[in-house]
């Protein structure tokens, strides 16, 4: 059984930065048949989403894929030496891509994994990634825990999570929750509503990243989300909330979720996972 769903096979890991921007949000592809999306603040307080795909599961296209950024990396620690396909990222990061324990997958790498959309945007094709690089870690124990739902949960039709130039809804249907960002409902092109079986709002310190990015003409500076600490989390599952904590001893230490100490059970399916600055 997979250790980040509760359902299926555990499969080989693929970690894929998607652009979710302006125009990018109506040309989202494979988004459905990520096992997990982590929501990231980046500079100028936008947003960008790392979506994690088993090779057992994964979609014929994902995309638009964008750049990496700094946070990728801790994040993904936990999860052992898994593919992470990006598309450039600023010169001052590029070094610590290099040395961290994942296997860089880019259009200057992997090109013939790499596909031009029109209009600039551009998609992979995870199935033609995971025959390149069959050495890619298999999906292990992230910290996520499935089960019955718990005593205590509280009636939540939706939820609503801010950064500071973004904004997600996440709406109550049947089982699932419904993705609306920017006021929009987010919408997939292969796959109809974006949507998630839970939403666990984990509360973060956003602190300034190491880097400037100068490309631009004028200098954007990045942000970090640290996720190796502890703080609050909020989790929604069937129509209800529960409220209580995260912790992550060290960079490659699972996430541990929880309620008075105890793991919070999710529903068996998708989750996403929105990294939101605390006060």
């Amino acid at each position: 059984m997979s250790p980040l769903t509760g359902i299926g096979a555990a499969g080989h890991v693929l970690a894929v930065k998607i652009d979710n921007v302006g125009s990018a949000q109506r040309r989202q592809t494979g988004l459905n048949s990520a096992d997990i999306v982590y929501v990231i603040e980046v500079e100028g307080g936008l947003s960008r989403y790392l979506a994690i795909y088993d090779s057992s599961r994964a979609p014929a296209r994902v995309g638009p894929v964008r750049s990496a950024r700094q946070t990728d990396i801790p994040l993904l620690a936990a999860y052992g030496r898994v593919g992470l396909a990006y598309s450039g990222a600023i010169s001052g990061l590029l070094p610590d891509l290099a040395a961290a324990n994942v296997q860089n997958i880019t259009p200057a790498i992997a090109s013939s994994q790499f596909s031009n959309g029109g209009n600039d945007p551009t998609y992979i094709s995870p199935a033609s990634i995971f025959t390149a690089y069959p050495d890619l870690a298999e999906a292990k124990d992230v910290g996520l825990r499935f089960g019955p739902a718990p005593a205590g949960g509280q009636s939540a039709a939706s939820v609503s999570a801010t950064m500071p130039s973004a904004s997600f809804t996440f709406t109550a249907s049947g089982t699932r929750w419904l993705v609306s960002v920017d006021g929009r409902a987010a919408n997939t092109t292969d796959q109809g509503r974006t949507s998630a079986d839970n939403v666990i709002i984990q509360h973060v310190h956003v602190v300034p990243g190491k880097y400037t990015d100068h490309n631009a003409g004028h200098p954007d500076n990045e942000v970090f989300s640290q996720t190796t600490g502890q703080g609050l989390a909020d989790f929604y599952r069937g129509g209800q909330v529960w409220h209580g904590q995260w912790s992550k001893a060290t960079d490659t230490s699972p996430t541990d979720y929880t309620i008075n100490g105890v793991p919070m059970p999710l529903a068996p399916g998708r989750t996403w996972i929105v990294l939101e600055g605390q006060g």
